[in-house]
């Protein structure tokens, strides 16, 4: 395929890439009980709990359904979802559950599954840039009649792409590591470029800051600071051998405050400074 003038051209003989087609995205709230139709799907099904609670049909059987649970269901899957007020939700107008949900269909999406092995219901970080991506394709959707759906095509695949990398290798590794745990890996690679306290870390996970160190040793094998120096390192080596910015002012960037401390650790880890490596990049 060439680019003329922004243009894309197919060159002869060239497939076109298979498509990942939104049907319909949406925010749902619910605020009174309610049961869906049991109904056996023709296209793939998406739905992410993000506040409140709700059951839903896995595998034949019916289950609750909390915040962080990615369901995601196939054609010939069956599909029923109830809304129930629980105990601890409070009476009257308050919300029941609320979550993201989209149908999609196209040759892309028949590819990616293939490859894939995930079941019908995960947990998964609720990062910022996850419900970013979710929003933006129910966005993109309602503005689809005007600009076409190729957007959301793309959306859609870095959504799918974001799932694979979300949920941990079948083979063991991070899948049976705690909610926890998980959630401040994704705190830490989102905020690293920052500065945060270990406090930060704990509040986002949920738990004690010493809950959150030790949970953190146990899941990764390093503590949750030498994980943060590994993060801000790559962000400062991408920023180095790609931009032209001073050292001096990536250093202020990526989370170490100041250029001695910067170069202390970059000599520490890569045997060079941060001048020398910019050097042979």
């Amino acid at each position: 395929m060439m680019i003329e003038s922004g243009v894309r051209v197919m060159m002869p003989g060239e497939k076109p890439a298979p498509l990942a087609e939104v049907l319909h995205a949406d925010y749902a709230y619910h605020y009174k009980p309610y049961q869906t139709a049991r109904r056996q799907l023709n296209y793939y099904y998406f739905r992410l709990q993000v506040e409140g609670a709700s059951l839903a049909i896995i595998d034949g059987e019916t289950v609750p359904i909390g915040p962080g649970d990615l369901l995601l269901y196939r054609p010939g899957d069956v599909a029923c979802f109830q809304f129930v007020r629980t105990q601890e939700q409070q009476a009257g107008k308050s919300l029941i559950s609320g979550n993201y949900y989209m149908s999609c269909r196209g040759a892309w999406l028949d590819e990616w599954w293939g490859r894939s092995s995930f079941p019908q219901r995960m947990k998964i970080p609720l990062s910022d840039s996850l419900l970013t991506i979710f929003k933006e394709i129910v966005q993109e959707h309602r503005r689809a009649k005007e600009h076409g759906t190729e957007v959301a095509d793309y959306l859609l695949r870095v959504l799918c792409l974001m799932i694979e990398r979300s949920v941990p290798a079948a083979d063991g590794g991070e899948r049976q590591l705690s909610q926890p745990a998980l959630r401040m890996k994704q705190y830490i690679m989102e905020h690293a470029a920052s500065p945060f306290r270990l406090e930060d870390v704990a509040k986002y996970a949920g738990i004690s800051v010493p809950h959150a160190v030790a949970s953190f040793k146990a899941a990764f094998g390093q503590t949750i600071m030498q994980y943060a120096l590994e993060v801000r390192l790559s962000i400062a080596c991408d920023r180095i051998k790609f931009t032209m910015a001073n050292l001096e002012h990536i250093a202020e960037t990526t989370g170490f405050g100041s250029y001695t401390y910067f170069h202390r650790v970059f000599r520490a880890k890569f045997g060079i400074s941060p001048k020398m490596y910019r050097e042979q990049v």
